[in-house]
């Protein structure tokens, strides 16, 4: 699962995020750019709601890869 950051995010809330995925069983790989920041979620991402993490005010898109 790839978790597509917004512009700008507040790195607060974007550590909150990052806590919130790892409390869930995940490992992340975090990609900073200068135009996008991207969170790669490792492990069983089924039982990740996605939905949940769409709603989150700093997530512009979640998209689901194999």
């Amino acid at each position: 699962m790839i978790i597509i950051l917004k512009q700008n995010a507040p790195e607060q809330r974007v550590q909150a995020l990052i806590e919130e995925v790892k409390e869930l069983g995940m490992q992340v790989h975090f990609s900073k750019g200068e135009e996008t920041t991207i969170m790669g979620l490792v492990g069983d991402t089924s039982r990740v709601d996605i939905n949940t993490i769409a709603a989150n005010e700093i997530v512009d898109r979640v998209q689901r890869i194999s």
